[in-house]
């Protein structure tokens, strides 16, 4: 026998769909998986019983198999399924021998692109396929249109023609499982596309009423507008005209196309006829009933049959009423299988080619829904951002159609510079793939308002001490949804100036998380960064009484007076390990969020508070290293004559961050570097990753810390910000280590797109963003006009990603190019690390400029301001000799 190789599921695939529209997961299987757009299930609720989609009680399998049929002159044709089914398939397919799937599907999923290709050696084609989101970064708009494309290139590799047919079958979820569901196939037909929306005439506000549409262009083009849905696999049709078996699937095989035929709505007057109803029909009245019959796609094949044997058997009156009865009885038998389950309502679309030796073709579906009826837990009503800009699906389906170059194009162009790098690969792929949870995980409501769950339906939304490592990379694509999200959750501080910790259950309220001691100096950095890379500062008038009361609620928990907080630290983000006293992690945070008040505070001219803050930053951070370190690390936390001596892997998380935006150190580097140093030693380990707290053997442990499951476990998210931290104090060689050790045991537990903390997809895993802004050395500071490119090793090729544009930079020992793809980028002071630079140009012009003298960096200002747009680059390099 031959040796058969088993390999790891991916557990989830990529997410299709967009930003807050919920999502549909294209697996390596190239089955199209996890419907979540139906405003039910984990992504809508935290609810057990709306975890399982009762009412969808079959739609999670077989709902839009792809299928490939080529024929090469007399030969038989060829038929495959674009797909491996695990669960059998809906079709019956060793009964019948033809019905074969591709034998090997490569998948290669980068966010927002995944692409497979089909082997599959008896095939005269070659054929590949790209599943696309409408994500498009800086542009919100186009990127939350609830849909997706599924492209497929053939090829013909033979050396004569190929006749290619591609046929998708769409399963009918409108009110799926619900009475009264009054359903409506509309059929619409264009010169180059054929679409088929699925409807109810049903006013009902429950969650899966509303429209889906799907549509198919690129070929010669068929359909069947609705039918039942045994047709779409097989079902056995007997009677008086005998036994035969009926599949959409036994014409296409033959034919290569299919029937244009079907119904708009479903005809349940022909299975409710009776038999003394038929005899009282006349002649005409029974024709019309005929021709009615033989629109309806599965019925129109039996009819087909008899008339190849012998035309008389249905010419007359007797013969046709026969025939009446045989469908209705498969009819009622269908609905009698189906045990109040809605049976009718599928539909498929096919679209062909004639592919010449060489030649090379796309066929394009596209997939688009419209369920406006979002409502949270406490049924309050949610609803969707889309709903402001289309009327149903078959709107967005145009939408996507009539704009599927542009909207492709520039997906394409985003998906080629976010990989656009010759940094460790490991790199790349943990801050592309964590992009998959802007999609997968978001709420965008009606009203406007953003967020994203902290865990796939678990725990609430915008959660402070999440969104504090995972929003990097939203606010570089989508500034908007960040700088509304934080004003949104600011409308929740407590009148004592703690900020808020999640929305729950939708964004009308929070939870009673006040008590989070990191939360108050996070949202401060937050905000700190977000006016850094915007320049916005209005965004800053709006939250700075909030600021303000968010700085003096900390400093109240300060008693003895030392500029550090040593009361109430218990409760944080770690939420099931109680510190005490004065934690080294809360302490961090704390000093760097009195370095980013400072900044905000001189630059809205608050003089008074820029000086308070000012001088509390500096006694703090004495007493700090006074208090806090031991030597070899930052303690975990001093109470009184009480230490733990636990080493943190998040011990200076306030100076990461403060150094990642680029407020610089406010702990001695002497001391960040030996720290560092201490806990890759002691929390890293090839099997176990970084572990979130160690004791090292010298250190004795506490009741609070010894085996606390937080302290044991690991966080991806931090982790990520580790590898960053790493990074920006020059451990490059221990942050390849670390994330190419996190990367593996992800892709080898089969959660590429699904890192887990406190649920699912989780959103603190998005800090993976923050690895490449320190692989690069990008930092931001628009209200300076100064942009920095200050990577950690000579010589680097990456992208860079600002709220206003984006493109790449090559940096090498003695010379610099900066260009930009999308946008723009803008700045007058211009930091690098490179010495030899004598001469700067753009598109070949030289530019007027001087040094700023720094000890470790190149500092250029320029007379005026730099503004470089698509097809500009910026080299710097020395002068010719």
């Amino acid at each position: 026998m031959e040796t058969i190789i088993n390999k790891k599921m991916q557990r989830n695939g990529m997410a299709l769909g967009g930003i807050g529209s919920g999502t549909v997961e294209i697996n390596q299987n190239g089955v199209l998986k996890d419907w979540h757009i139906f405003n039910l299930g984990q992504w809508a609720s935290r609810e057990a019983k709306k975890y399982k989609l009762e009412n969808l009680y079959d739609y999670d399998t077989n709902v839009m198999p792809f299928y490939i049929r080529t024929k090469q002159g007399t030969d038989m044709p060829k038929f495959r399924k674009l797909s491996h089914d695990l669960d059998g398939g809906e079709f019956r397919s060793m009964m019948y021998s033809w019905h074969k799937e591709v034998k090997e599907i490569h998948y290669e999923a980068s966010f927002p692109i995944s692409e497979l290709n089909y082997l599959d050696e008896s095939l005269p084609v070659k054929i590949r396929s790209e599943f696309t989101s409408p994500f498009v970064p800086l542009d919100s708009r186009v990127s939350g249109t609830p849909g997706f494309y599924a492209t497929f290139s053939i090829e013909n590799t033979s050396d004569e023609n190929v006749e290619v047919s591609l046929l998708g079958k769409l399963k009918n979820p409108i009110n799926r499982g619900l009475s009264n569901r009054e359903l409506k196939n509309r059929l619409h037909k264009s010169d180059d596309r054929v679409s088929v929306t699925m409807s109810s005439d049903s006013n009902d506000s429950h969650q899966q009423n509303g429209s889906i549409s799907f549509s198919v262009g690129g070929g010669d083009n068929s359909y069947i507008q609705g039918d039942f849905s045994s047709y779409f696999a097989n079902f056995v049709l007997e009677g008086e005209f005998g036994v035969t078996e009926q599949s959409y699937l036994f014409d296409f095989r033959e034919t290569g196309r299919l029937p244009n035929l079907g119904t708009e709505t479903f005809p349940g007057h022909i299975a409710q006829i009776t038999d003394d109803e038929l005899q009282q029909l006349n002649d005409l009245q029974i024709n019309e009933l005929m021709s009615q019959i033989l629109e309806i796609a599965s019925s129109n094949p039996p009819y087909q049959r008899i008339l190849e044997i012998d035309q008389a058997l249905l010419a007359d009156r007797a013969g046709k009423i026969k025939f009446i009865r045989v469908i209705r009885e498969q009819m009622n038998s269908i609905l009698k299988d189906a045990e109040g389950h809605e049976a009718w309502g599928d539909a498929a679309l096919c679209s062909s080619v004639t592919l010449k030796p060489g030649e090379k073709k796309d066929i394009q579906f596209i997939v688009s829904w419209y369920f406006p009826n979002h409502f949270s837990d406490q049924g309050g009503f949610v609803g969707h951002m889309y709903t402001n800009w289309f009327k149903d699906a078959k709107e967005v389906n145009d939408y996507l159609s009539a704009n599927s170059n542009d909207i492709l194009n520039k997906v394409k162009r985003f998906a080629n510079e976010v990989v656009a790098s010759d940094t460790h690969p490991s790199f790349v792929n943990n801050w592309t793939n964590q992009l998959n949870t802007v999609i997968k995980s978001s709420w965008w409501s009606k009203q406007g308002d953003f967020s994203i769950w902290e865990g796939y339906g678990s725990c609430g939304f915008h959660t402070m001490d999440i969104t504090y490592q995972g929003s990097f990379n939203l606010l570089a694509l989508f500034p908007d949804l960040q700088l509304g999200q934080m004003e949104l959750g600011a409308k929740f501080q407590r009148e004592d100036g703690r900020v808020h910790h999640f929305f729950t259950p939708d964004f009308c309220s929070v939870d009673n998380g006040f008590d989070r001691v990191d939360m108050n100096p996070q949202y401060v950095l937050l905000v700190c960064r977000d006016y850094l890379w915007t320049g916005n500062i209005d965004y800053v008038r709006r939250l700075w009484d909030s600021i303000v009361l968010a700085m003096d609620s900390i400093e109240k928990i300060d008693q003895d007076g030392d500029c550090l907080p040593d009361t109430e630290t218990a409760s944080n983000t770690y939420d099931a390990w109680q510190f005490k006293g004065t934690p080294s992690y809360i302490s961090s945070l704390w000093l760097a969020a009195l370095l980013a008040a400072s900044r905000l505070a001189e630059d809205l001219g608050e003089e008074q508070l820029k000086i308070k803050w000012q001088n509390m930053l500096e006694i703090g951070k004495k007493n700090f290293e006074q208090k806090l370190w031991n030597d070899e690390y930052f303690s975990l936390w001093v109470d009184g004559e009480v230490r733990d001596e636990c080493c943190m892997a998040d011990q200076i998380d306030g100076q990461w961050f403060a150094q990642l935006i680029g407020l610089g150190n406010f702990i001695p580097e002497e001391l960040t570097q030996k720290a560092l140093k201490a806990v890759f030693n002691h929390n890293y380990h090839t099997e176990t990753g970084l572990i979130n707290a160690v004791y090292p053997k010298h250190a004795k442990p506490t009741l609070y810390t010894h085996r606390n499951v937080q302290a044991e476990a690991n966080w991806s998210g931090i982790e990520f910000a580790f590898v960053s931290a790493l990074m920006e104090y020059g451990h490059v060689n221990e942050a390849i280590e670390l994330s190419h050790n996190v990367d593996q045991r992800y892709i080898h537990a089969g959660r590429i797109f699904n890192h887990e903390e406190c649920g699912d997809h989780y959103y603190r895993a998005m800090a993976g963003w923050s690895i490449l802004l320190s692989a690069s050395g990008f930092k931001l500071d628009v209200p300076k006009s100064t942009v920095t490119f200050v990577p950690p090793v000579e010589s680097i090729q990456a992208p860079w990603f600002a709220p206003s544009g984006y493109g790449r930079f090559i940096k090498k020992s003695d010379t610099f190019e900066l260009q930009c793809t999308v946008g723009e980028i803008s700045f007058q002071t211009l930091v690098l690390n490179i010495k030899s630079i004598e001469q700067i140009q753009v598109n070949g012009e030289n530019l007027s400029f001087k040094f700023i003298e720094n000890a470790d960096r190149t500092i250029i200002k320029f007379d005026g301001i730099i503004s470089l747009k698509p097809d500009m680059k910026l080299v710097a390099f020395r002068e010719a000799q």
